[in-house]
């Protein structure tokens, strides 16, 4: 693994960087606090722009989100910044900390940093209204998936710890996206980590039974 260090950095720092390295999206207007990541040669490898949560009902004053999340590749960049934005997130005293990914995107930063799979939200036709126009500067027509990591899951051992050791690859994981279970409290063995991942695998069967009924 390569060696990095965490820094803080400025608004204009960040969003100048997610204009240079973003694959979709703009730099976002505004942050609580960002962070950026350094490499071993000095350069900067990446940034996480963390700030309240774009969807009004998750702003409840104890809730951030990472608006951006970029690198420049770098081999474990991502899972290391969002890391690194929860230890900061929770040291400010905040319990919740949210992001988004699109239906493409694997997920594999977020689970390798200790995040989880809550929901799964459906392509919009726009953020306009009648009552407020609005331009969109960022895909919207597309099905993301929102992820989270919380202060009650963490203090609980649903995720790996804060020194990010690796879980035993033994356990029984998620069949829909590989996360490693723990077992209920009835000690039945559970086959899902969220009901997002239920209700996808619910989709792939009913999909697949209507392939075969064709």
């Amino acid at each position: 693994m390569k060696a990095y260090r965490i820094d803080a950095v400025t608004l204009a720092e960040a969003r100048a960087f997610v204009g240079r390295h973003h694959r979709h999206n703009p730099a976002p207007q505004g942050h609580k606090f960002s962070l950026g990541l350094v490499g071993a040669d000095g350069a900067r490898r990446g940034v996480a722009v963390v700030g309240r949560p774009v969807a009004r009902l998750l702003d409840d004053g104890r809730t951030l989100e990472v608006v951006r999340l970029c690198t420049d590749g770098a081999a474990n960049a991502c899972s290391t910044l969002l890391a690194a934005a929860w230890r900061a997130s929770r040291e400010l005293g905040f319990h919740r900390l949210v992001t988004y990914t699109q239906d493409a995107e694997t997920g594999a930063s977020l689970r390798a940093a200790g995040w989880r799979k809550v929901a799964e939200l459906r392509p919009r036709a726009g953020w306009a209204s009648a009552g407020r126009d609005r331009r969109d500067r960022h895909p919207v027509r597309v099905r993301r998936v929102r992820w989270e990591v919380t202060s009650a899951a963490w203090d609980a051992g649903q995720f790996r710890n804060a020194a990010g050791s690796e879980c035993d690859e033994t356990s029984a994981r998620c069949e829909t996206c590989t996360t490693p279970l723990r077992t209920s409290a009835t000690g039945r063995p559970a086959r899902y980590c969220s009901p997002a991942c239920r209700q996808l695998a619910y989709r792939i069967r009913r999909a697949s039974a209507e392939r075969k009924a064709a």
